[in-house]
This record gives C-alpha cells, sequence and structure tokens, in this order.
C-alpha cells in the first residue's frame, strides 16, 4: 500500500523481494480498522455501514416483541458501539462520509421508537423525526460521540497524563493550544498541525476543540479528579447542544464548527473580528 492524497500515476510502479513483486493493495484491515491509501476512511465508514445495515433489518423484525427498554439495549450493542469503535481515528472524515453514517444511526433508532414509525418517505411523507427519540434516550448523535471521544482524550493528556500510555502521550506536542491561546503565540504549533497531513485528524481537530466554550463548560472542578465525572458532563452538555432548537431540524453540530485562533489586537489598539479559518469538513 502507498500513502498518498495525490494523484500518481503507479500503474508501473512495482515492489519485488527476491524477485517476488509484492501485490498492491488499496486498502487493509488493521486492528479492526480499514485503511486506505488515501487516509479518507471510505472503506471503514462503508463496511460500519453495511454492518448497520444487516442489524437494522433485523432489530426492524423483531420490534413488535420487544419492550423499548430491550430494543435501546440492542441499539446500543450493534449500532452505538460500531460508531464508538476507534472513532478519534476515523472520525473526522469528510462530512459527506459522516453524515452517511448518521442517515444509519437515525434509521436504527426509529426502531427503537414506540407506535407507527414511517421509515422512508411513503407517500410524500417523509421519514419520522429522530431527534425527540435521541433526546429521550440519552442518545449521542455520530457527531458527537466522536467530539466526546476527542474531548475526554485531550482532558487525559492535559489534565491526566497518567492515564494514558507514554506513546500516546509523545503524539502529543507540549505547546497545544491552552484557553486564551492566540494565533500569535501558538504559530509554530499552527505551521505543523494546521496543515494537509494533520488538520483533518485527532492532533489538530482534538487541541482545538479542547479550547471552545463549550469544552469550558464541560471542564467543571471535580471532572479534574474524574475521568468519568469529565464524560457525563461532556455528554449532558453534547446532548444540550443537539437537542436545542425546534424538533424537525438538527443544529449545527459542533464537530463542523470548530473555530480557529483569534488574532491579537493590532498594535495600534484597533481589535478585529478575525478568526482564523475554521477548517471545516
Amino acid at each position: 500500500m502507498i500513502f498518498s492524497r495525490a494523484r500518481l500515476d503507479l500503474n508501473n510502479f512495482t515492489v519485488s523481494i527476491d524477485n517476488t513483486i509484492l501485490e498492491r493493495k488499496t486498502s487493509a484491515r488493521f486492528l479492526g480498522v480499514i485503511v486506505d491509501e488515501k487516509l479518507s476512511w471510505a472503506e471503514h465508514i462503508k463496511a460500519v455501514k453495511v454492518k448497520m445495515t444487516r442489524y437494522i433489518g433485523i432489530m426492524h423484525k423483531i420490534k413488535g416483541f420487544l419492550p423499548v427498554t430491550a430494543r435501546l439495549q440492542i441499539f446500543q450493542s450493534l449500532v452505538q458501539s460500531h460508531l464508538n469503535f476507534c472513532s478519534l481515528v476515523w472520525g473526522f472524515a469528510s462530512k459527506s462520509h459522516i453524515e452517511s453514517l448518521f442517515i444509519k444511526q437515525k434509521q436504527a433508532m426509529r426502531t427503537v421508537m414506540s407506535g407507527y414509525v414511517n421509515y422512508k418517505y411513503r407517500d410524500g411523507r417523509p421519514p419520522d423525526h429522530t431527534k425527540q427519540s435521541f433526546e429521550k434516550h440519552n442518545v449521542l448523535t455520530v457527531h458527537n460521540v466522536i467530539v466526546k471521544n476527542a474531548l475526554t482524550l485531550m482532558h487525559k493528556v492535559k489534565n491526566m497524563p497518567g492515564l494514558l500510555p507514554n506513546s500516546i502521550k509523545a503524539l502529543f506536542s507540549v505547546n497545544i493550544p491552552i484557553t486564551n491561546s492566540t494565533y500569535e503565540n501558538c504559530e509554530e504549533w499552527l505551521s505543523t498541525y494546521n496543515t494537509p497531513t494533520f488538520r483533518q485528524s485527532i492532533f489538530y481537530k482534538g487541541p482545538m476543540l479542547s479550547i471552545t466554550e463549550h469544552s469550558n463548560t464541560i471542564t467543571i472542578p471535580s471532572s479534574l479528579f474524574s475521568i468519568n465525572i469529565f464524560k457525563n458532563s461532556a455528554k449532558r452538555e453534547l446532548i444540550k447542544i443537539q437537542s436545542a432548537g425546534n424538533d424537525e431540524n438538527w443544529p449545527t453540530f459542533l464537530l463542523y464548527d470548530i473555530p480557529g485562533l483569534r488574532k491579537s489586537p493590532r498594535e495600534n489598539g484597533q481589535s478585529i473580528d478575525y478568526y482564523f479559518e475554521a477548517n471545516q469538513f
């Protein structure tokens, strides 16, 4: 496998060992995650959707025989678990990939909802909305599963490094942005991580998420001493964010709206309302 996002002509390129030509692969499974040569995570997300589709069909057939609590447990086991697995690796893929997972997640949620549920467009009527059910059952959308896991990791990096192995701690530089960081005092870090290589990864998105207003709200004093308190606080805040507005429209997810770093006031005293480009999906 040759990793590159550039368009390379590799038709005549071969690698051989002891006169044996190695077969070129465009993707491979490693520790349960399918890695592709473009690092787009498209193959992994496609595989997850295939699994979810199979489980959704089963859940739909048994819905009428089980109470809501049992259906919710099945949802958590067969659907939510796949969205949670290694989401720090593939979770910052393109918006179209994440939204395709969200569609499957909503289809699965309709198997949990009580009573008659319209699953697809029928006679001009759209599928039933699921936003209320996510709030009722305290379920995070796939976007917020990714954000919660990213915030939890960054909380460990900054406040509880003892919970992380040295190999993970070494992945994050000591000069990552902190609360009240500016563009100027993070220029060195930005020159490395706000680049095509790192921009769509936890190494850039994680630190930027950790200095948002929502992250400051989540980090209550007691969360500095217990990671479980931090996780519960993060989930409450993210449920609150995704439940905002009316029942038919989802708000802008934090995953797609990560702010950048504010530039410091100009030397003449005139402040500018300028933000470093947010680099959304």
